[in-house]
């Protein structure tokens, strides 16, 4: 069995990185455009604040479910397995956004998007690591 400890911990650390993310979004959605794409005025025909400030809505209630999942008594290994498919492709379509659009992005919305996505990358091999190494449901604190 997982235990207690670990596999809450690592939804945890998920909710704030994925809190992190989001709340630049809810709270300034027109400087995070600025800053990621500058003189971008739209994406995909919305306007690049309210998509953003859409993005915060969605990574913040990510999160709150996140620390939900994490207060469960048992947590069954399929939600853990969702979450790790969720980083994988946050961090596909990161990487796919960036090379697809390099040319919109600042240097430093790059690096930050790379952090981002390494960070989720590793959250996200840590939650496999859990589910491979122990074959019965996910426990959580």
């Amino acid at each position: 069995m997982i235990s207690t400890a670990r596999s809450a911990t690592i939804l945890r650390i998920d909710a704030a990185l994925c809190a992190a993310c989001g709340l630049p979004g809810l709270i300034a959605p027109t400087w995070l455009a600025g800053f990621l794409l500058p003189g971008q005025e739209t994406v995909l025909g919305l306007a690049t604040a309210t998509l953003l400030w859409e993005l915060g809505i969605l990574l913040v209630a990510y999160a709150g479910l996140l620390l939900l999942a994490a207060t469960k008594p048992r947590l069954d290994r399929p939600v853990l397995a969702l979450t790790a498919m969720a980083d994988a492709g946050w961090v596909i379509g990161t990487f796919a956004l960036v090379a697809a659009f390099r040319s919109s992005f600042s240097i430093w919305g790059m690096v930050a998007l790379a952090v981002i996505a390494l960070d989720t990358a590793l959250i996200g091999l840590w939650k496999l690591r859990l589910l491979r190494g122990h074959p019965g449901a996910a426990l959580a604190a």
